[in-house]
């Protein structure tokens, strides 16, 4: 990322209720960097949408974790970077949800991860030092 960026950086405990925390700086950043409310929303979902699923379902034998998510917005783009100590997981290697018949209810899972690849213009996802590193990017226009 350019030197002219921000970084913010959340470490929360694995429990659902430090979402609210992670929801609370993106929308302060997305204020502050004046982004699009469309852009923020799907910032929103993706990091929502990513760090639920981290924290129900890195560590199936349970125990008190950290989890680290920076924020980084540079000119024209957001980048958000999910860190892990939890099992190894490449959403990447996620299928796709298949497409049921009408009136066939779904079953729950599988859409978020969807959702979060269709909002973001990068996906990327490495196993670092025994740790899952997921970054996210979506571009924005600058001229609004």
């Amino acid at each position: 990322m350019p030197a002219d960026h921000s970084v913010t950086e959340i470490r929360i405990r694995n429990e659902i209720a430090e979402l609210e925390r992670v929801s609370e700086a993106m929308e302060r950043i997305g204020k502050e960097h004046g982004l699009a409310s469309k852009t923020l929303v799907q910032l929103q979902v993706a990091l929502d949408e990513t760090v639920s699923n981290v924290i129900k379902y890195a560590w199936p034998q349970g125990g008190s974790h950290e989890i680290c998510v920076r924020i980084m917005v540079g000119t024209g783009e957001v980048r958000l970077e999910i860190v892990d100590d939890g099992r190894p997981f490449d959403p990447l290697s996620a299928p796709a949800p298949t497409v049921l018949p009408p009136g066939q209810r779904p079953t729950p899972g599988g859409v978020g991860l969807h959702m979060v690849r269709q909002f973001m213009d990068s996906i990327e996802y490495a196993r670092v030092d025994g740790a899952n590193r997921l970054t996210l990017t979506k571009l924005y226009d600058t001229n609004r």
